[in-house]
Order: C-alpha cells, then sequence, then structure tokens
C-alpha cells in the first residue's frame, strides 16, 4: 500500500515537473511526502460567478475553490500569502488557462482571506495537502 501512494506521488512529481514552471521541491514532514510550488496568484473577477469551471461545477466567488494548471480536480492545497503569511485552504476545481503563466487563479474569498484583493496578485507558496481523484 505505503509503495503504491509513494509511486503515485513520485508521479504525480514527474508531472508536475514537466507542465508547470514553477519551483517543485519534495519536502518531508510529520512522516508524508508533501509537494510544494511557489508562484504567482490571481483571483477570478466577480463576471466569472455563475460561470461553468473545468470540472463542471459553478464557480461561486464566495466558495474557497482555485484553478491549477495540472493538479487532479478535488486536490487540497494550502496557499500562504508570502507578503502578510496569512493563508487558506483551496479545492482545485478549474484549469487555468493556458496562456496564463500563474501558479493559481482563485476564488475571490480567497483573495480576500490571502489578503490581496486591491493588489489583485500575490507571490504565494502552494502545499499539495491531499491529492484529488480526477
Amino acid at each position: 500500500m505505503r509503495k503504491t501512494k509513494l509511486t503515485a506521488i513520485l508521479l504525480l512529481s514527474a508531472s508536475l515537473a514537466s507542465f508547470s514552471s514553477v519551483g517543485l521541491a519534495k519536502t518531508e514532514r510529520n512522516g508524508f511526502l508533501s509537494l510544494e510550488q511557489s508562484g504567482v496568484a490571481s483571483y477570478y473577477s466577480d463576471k466569472m460567478h455563475g460561470q461553468r469551471t473545468a470540472n463542471g461545477e459553478f464557480y461561486d466567488k464566495n466558495a474557497l475553490t482555485a484553478a491549477h494548471a495540472s493538479l487532479p480536480f478535488g486536490s487540497l492545497v494550502r496557499v500562504v500569502n508570502l507578503s502578510n503569511n496569512r493563508s487558506v485552504e483551496l479545492r482545485i476545481n478549474s484549469r487555468a488557462h493556458k496562456a496564463n503563466k500563474r501558479l493559481l487563479d482563485v476564488s475571490k474569498r480567497a483573495a480576500s482571506e490571502l489578503g490581496f484583493i486591491q493588489a489583485g496578485l500575490a507571490n504565494v507558496k502552494l502545499e499539495v495537502l491531499r491529492v484529488g481523484d480526477a
């Protein structure tokens, strides 16, 4: 069981490294392997509220969700704003646009909790807490 889980994590690491231009580091914490990335986050505007996301659900600006280029839907991530150390846990439910070079696009509520509504962008660190099924 542990060997299968480790193999899956290593495969995910390889795919993330090949699909993403951001840094990827493996760290050991409490005996579990975790994945971290750093990059720029932005947030979806109000006009996206109610539009379908890539996984088929409707975007809710008040939910704690995010779009990522390659993490499976349903993955749970902790995002930390590096300028103020505020953090939030988000569920990946969409894909970032192919032309978008940012690490994440987050919901408006997530941007508010991270403290970057006014700035529009933030340098963030992302830690994968749970890899989704899709």
